[in-house]
């Protein structure tokens, strides 16, 4: 996958309360592991994808998300950002998993990469 592809897919996860439009961070699961793949194989592009997505922020109201990942507000989108994009890479999520999550849902398998600490984070 090219680095426009991963840093395009991951902007997504900065914006994932934006609704199901944003839910397209893959055609399908083969490329959802592919972009996978990439991230978990270089770690400068899966902290740049993580930068990006802290830049781009996690909506207009972080409130609810620190609390249900238990980090300060502050802290909210460098949590949330952090935890998804490693939880992809680690392939504790699947596309269905980030297709929920951007669609309001949080399935078992998110629930548990946002409420686990991910690099200290």
């Amino acid at each position: 996958m090219q680095k426009k592809s991963i840093i395009a897919a991951i902007v997504f996860l900065g914006l994932l309360s934006a609704g199901p439009a944003w839910a397209q961070i893959a055609a399908d699961e083969q490329e959802f592991q592919q972009l996978a793949a990439a991230l978990k194989a270089n770690d400068t592009e899966r902290q740049s994808a993580i930068a990006t997505c802290i830049e781009r922020g996690i909506g207009e109201n972080p409130t609810g998300a620190a609390q249900f990942m238990s980090v300060p507000v502050e802290r909210a989108a460098e949590a949330w950002c952090t935890r998804m994009t490693n939880g992809i890479a680690n392939g504790l999520l699947t596309l269905a998993d980030v297709v929920s999550a951007s669609e309001g849902t949080v399935t078992p398998g998110a629930q548990k990469v946002l409420t686990t600490v991910s690099e200290g984070k």
